[in-house]
């Protein structure tokens, strides 16, 4: 895992959004899949990296060493063992900019998974701060087909853990537990 440098056009999540888990996982959902191919890769992952947070909560970092935790974060959105990244990695960019490709997203629910709020309930879960949520959105891929609009729709679902209020000010993104993309239709 290599550190990204700080982001220099993708601005923080900021404001009221910050102070609710609910409304800071969607917003951070829906800016980290929303992609343009055309800017450098690099600065969507500065921008990943920017929004991390960290926790030293043993169910959420595992057995990660404590001198990697600083990078799970881009880790987490970039790494899928045998599934698809939540960011595509720097082929799949380049080659989606050549297409003058980019997504849009809209978000559709946010909820805390039923077995992150029973790890809660029993006592599992030591850091007050940490969360867990799950949201759905569904993203449209914009790109050029032999010279032509098209569009591919996606639902897609991804899993997040949280940092915040007491640990921290405002909610901050740790790590990508799951993430799913299901093609829905191509135009």
């Amino acid at each position: 895992m290599s550190w990204v440098s700080p982001p220099t056009r993708e601005a923080r999540i900021a404001g009221e959004v910050t102070q609710q888990p609910d409304l800071y996982a969607a917003e951070f959902v829906r800016r980290l899949l929303v992609q343009d191919y055309r800017r450098p890769r690099a600065e969507h992952l500065a921008w990943v990296q920017a929004e991390s947070a960290q926790t030293s909560e043993p169910l959420v970092v595992g057995m990660v060493p404590k001198e990697l935790r600083s990078r799970l974060a881009v880790y987490s959105v970039t790494e899928a063992a045998g599934q698809t990244p939540a960011v595509p990695g720097a082929k799949e960019w380049d080659a989606l900019a050549l297409q003058d490709a980019y997504t849009s997203v809209h978000i559709e629910h946010v909820e805390e998974p039923m077995a992150w709020s029973t790890a809660v309930s029993s006592g599992r879960i030591g850091d007050p701060g940490v969360t867990g949520r799950e949201v759905s959105a569904t993203v449209t891929l914009h790109y050029l087909k032999a010279g032509r609009p098209a569009t591919t729709t996606s639902s897609v679902a991804m899993a997040l853990n949280l940092e915040g209020p007491p640990s921290r000010s405002a909610w901050g993104f740790v790590t990508a537990v799951t993430y799913s993309s299901l093609p829905v239709s191509a135009s």
